[in-house]
């Protein structure tokens, strides 16, 4: 089970590399543009993405409603920078807590606070999905709604 795991890693490494890519090339003064009302601004999905993976895996690991929301309070970024240095810390947190990880510990059924139940092997293709996800959104906000095309391979 942990080369399916090194394998997942690999992929969201592409994935974090790229974003990496994505985030450094917007301008702080585009963080505030919200195409869409209700929705996250450019800087408030930025600030999402940088947290995804350190997030997803305290879920994976049953945190409650009430550590989710202390965990954004304290870690949300607020500049392109802090965004860059949370994204890789992310990363580093979900890889370290799941290659210590033995098959049965794996395959450990934990429910999220609203209900949903997957192993955390689920949970770490969730992460990937997620991360992927919104990776796309933001790529897709450069393009429509700033104008620019980034020319980053979102994939290999």
């Amino acid at each position: 089970m942990q080369a399916y795991c090194e394998q997942v890693f690999h992929q969201l490494e592409l994935i974090v590399t790229s974003t990496d890519e994505l985030i450094s090339s917007i301008e702080e003064s585009d963080w505030n543009v919200r195409p869409t009302d209700g929705k996250f601004s450019i800087g408030e999905l930025i600030g999402h993405i940088a947290l995804i993976c350190a997030a997803d895996a305290r879920i994976a690991n049953g945190a409650s409603e009430a550590e989710m929301n202390e965990f954004y309070s304290f870690r949300t970024p607020h500049s392109k920078q802090q965004a860059l240095i949370e994204l890789a810390r992310s990363f580093e947190e979900l890889k370290n807590s799941y290659l210590l990880l033995d098959e049965s510990e794996l395959q450990k059924i934990h429910t999220a606070y609203w209900g949903v139940s997957y192993s955390r092997f689920e949970w770490l293709l969730e992460t990937l999905v997620h991360l992927t996800h919104h990776r796309g959104q933001l790529h897709s906000l450069m393009v429509h709604c700033l104008g620019t095309d980034p020319a980053i391979a979102l994939f290999e």
